[in-house]
């Protein structure tokens, strides 16, 4: 293994960039115009997005909160989607997302604020 071998292979944010989008590409998202999303859930225009949320499919419930103690990572839950823990980063949430489904099937979800309610929507279940 050479110093030219590794700039063939790109730069480091290279290679993490690749991997995420591999990573992404095997859970089956993939990016789409806004106006799609809108458009295929039926959204009202005045929906705001507001990122990706983490559902325990089985409770409905979302991942409100998660601290990383050392060797261990404490996770706080919520019944209420607007109490959620919002990633502006799908790769941010799909990180943690796994570290969820260790122990419950999970889903990253889309979340819009609408003028009344929170609409949210799975994007692809994480399992273990």
């Amino acid at each position: 293994f050479t110093m030219g071998q590794a700039k063939q292979r790109g730069s480091k944010q290279d290679r993490i960039q690749a991997a995420q989008a591999k990573q992404r590409e095997q859970l089956g998202i993939f990016e789409k115009p806004i106006e799609e999303v809108y458009k295929e859930y039926n959204l009202p225009e005045s929906a705001v997005p507001m990122g990706y949320v983490i559902n325990i499919t089985k409770s409905d419930e979302f991942l409100a909160m998660y601290e990383e103690l050392g060797d261990r990572t404490n996770y706080a839950y919520t019944p209420r989607p607007e109490l959620a823990k919002i990633f502006e980063d799908v790769d941010d949430a799909i990180g943690i997302a796994k570290n969820v489904a260790e122990k419950y099937e999970t889903d990253i979800c889309f979340i819009f604020d609408t003028d009344s309610q929170y609409m949210v929507f799975p994007i692809t279940t994480i399992k273990n």
